[in-house]
């Protein structure tokens, strides 16, 4: 089995995995997960998040980990919120006031993105980026959807990047995810505790 098709089958049975957390178990986790970042004891991670002015965030979709919770706590804290976009085959991301069905659109891989009037920010400019991921491994490295956005976008920032905070499932951590130089790996990753979403 050659590296690709390694990737496949551990994104065929995390997205499997992801499908059974129930909506009720999805909704507690959104509006638990402020407290259970901000109360994680790492003096980097929070010294980064408490320090930010513009914290890039995702949409959660098909299971994801929901993390709107944490924007809209973000968003009281005064810190800026931006989301990603697809424009043209690459990944930018724009400011958001608000998680206001008027602050989105949705594209046609039924993402909620950042209407396309929102300017994209400067990459520079974003201080923490969570990271969406099917898996990763206890370094950190993760395994994504397959589109290579995010390993592009983080990839393409010259000089120091942002902070990269990944938060998983307890599932989703996987010793063997095969991966190549192009995969970024997360400075943080906050594993959420099985009880959980475990019914």
């Amino acid at each position: 089995m050659n590296i690709t098709e390694e990737k496949a089958k551990i994104r065929k049975e995390i997205r499997r995995r992801r499908r059974e957390i129930s909506s009720n178990a999805l909704r507690e986790i959104n509006k638990n997960l402020p407290d259970f970042i901000f109360s994680i004891d790492d003096e980097e991670l929070q010294t980064k998040l408490s320090g930010a002015k513009r914290v890039a965030l995702y949409r959660a979709i098909d299971g994801e980990v929901p993390v709107d919770g944490l924007a809209e706590a973000l968003m009281e804290r005064g810190i800026k919120c931006c989301f990603p976009r697809i424009e043209d085959d690459k990944m930018v991301f724009a400011d958001c006031e608000s998680l206001s069905d008027k602050e989105f659109s949705i594209s046609s891989l039924k993402i909620q993105e950042p209407l396309p009037e929102k300017p994209a920010v400067d990459p520079k400019d974003i201080d923490v980026v969570v990271l969406p991921a099917l898996a990763y491994n206890e370094e950190g490295t993760r395994l994504g959807a397959g589109g290579g956005f995010y390993d592009r976008f983080i990839g393409g920032i010259n000089g120091i990047g942002p902070y990269l905070l990944g938060i998983c499932y307890e599932f989703q951590l996987c010793s063997d995810i095969p991966y190549d130089e192009y995969d970024i790996s997360a400075d943080f990753l906050a594993v959420i505790p099985g009880e959980e979403y475990e019914e």
